[in-house]
């Protein structure tokens, strides 16, 4: 009869790095990331230069190709959906272990500068469209908002100007209710109109001043706790000037107007907290994301590969991983410009 209390044959090492390496993470964000630029790009802009937006679901001549073609396009979106959460959960990590955070926000920059001109041609058809700007920006604010965390909690939380930052940090989380709870209304509004066919807008003035009484509220509570706190205790005083420094990133995504903008900076915040559970940061990300838009549901399935990360780095593709973005985007361009759809 075979011992089942016998000891493995391979060590206890290598069971311990089972799973997936960062670099598989890399490789899964980029691929998924392509599958839903393509959609973006050449998909959206075929159905474009068909006329197919214009009157929907056809149902003659190119009919049947056309629909099938939107009905790819929607799929191959909802599989980019997974991109995000897995960019933000890759952000995180490599802010945590990284050895110089000034050369790597210096290097965020860089390619989002790089980036903008192949993100503004490929999605805009434009050199330069200021009304957008690419998710590198959106990465390299999380980044500074996690550095501004870093700064609180270890080396200026002992500096006299702490109280001004946590009693501004009541003030900003009740504008962080606010806005994820006007998100909330939003969402649940559009689903009721479409399942009843009412029309929700006479009631919008009312959720809204509930949503500001709401907010006040949660302003004023973390306000009281912060003054009745004990002197001995700085949690909640380092909370509240973290929600401060993370308002002045979502405000300041908010005014480039980057992919994801505010949330796409609360995502980085909520993943970065949850950090040491990968499963619990991915399901938070989730949800964050979930607030801002439902069209971010299939987003849920980026969890299963952040539950499998094994915490090892895998092969080396920093500026691979840096560089396909530009590059990317800049290729799906000359393609569209070629089929002459932009």
């Amino acid at each position: 009869m075979e011992d089942i209390t016998a000891v493995p044959s391979f060590p206890e090492e290598r069971i311990k790095k089972r799973g997936i390496p960062g670099s598989t993470l890399k490789l899964i964000a980029i691929f998924v990331m392509l599958i839903d630029h393509i959609a973006a790009t050449i998909l959206d802009r075929t159905l474009i230069a068909r006329g197919f937006y214009s009157v929907g679901m056809e149902t003659g001549g190119n009919a049947a190709a056309n629909n099938l073609l939107n009905m790819i396009d929607g799929i191959m979106r909802m599989i980019g959906r997974l991109g995000f959460p897995l960019f933000c959960f890759l952000l995180v990590e490599g802010f945590v272990h990284t050895s110089n955070k000034r050369k790597y926000a210096i290097r965020l920059g860089i390619f989002a500068l790089i980036s903008e001109i192949p993100f503004d041609l490929a999605f805009f058809g434009k050199v330069f469209y200021f009304g957008y700007q690419n998710v590198f920006f959106t990465l390299l604010i999380g980044f500074l908002v996690m550095w501004g965390f870093q700064l609180v909690s270890e080396g200026l939380k002992d500096k006299k100007w702490l109280p001004v930052l946590s009693i501004a940090g009541a003030a900003g989380a009740g504008f962080i209710v606010f806005t994820s709870a006007q998100n909330v209304m939003f969402t649940v509004n559009s689903i009721l109109e479409g399942f009843t066919g009412r029309d929700i807008t006479p009631a919008v003035p009312y959720q809204r001043l509930l949503i500001i009484g709401m907010a006040v509220v949660a302003g004023i509570v973390l306000l009281i706790a912060y003054l009745k706190k004990n002197k001995e205790d700085r949690k909640i005083e380092i909370f509240l000037a973290d929600c401060t420094i993370l308002v002045a990133g979502i405000l300041l995504a908010n005014l480039l107007i980057t992919d994801y903008s505010g949330f796409g900076v609360l995502t980085i915040a909520v993943m970065y907290a949850l950090r040491r559970k990968p499963a619990l940061s991915g399901l938070g990300g989730y949800l964050v994301l979930n607030i801002m838009s439902l069209s971010e549901l299939t987003a849920i399935f980026a969890i299963i590969p952040i539950g499998l990360y094994n915490g090892e780095r895998g092969l080396r593709l920093k500026y691979i991983f840096y560089a396909f973005y530009p590059v990317h985007l800049f290729i799906l361009y000359l393609i569209c410009k070629a089929m002459n759809i932009i």
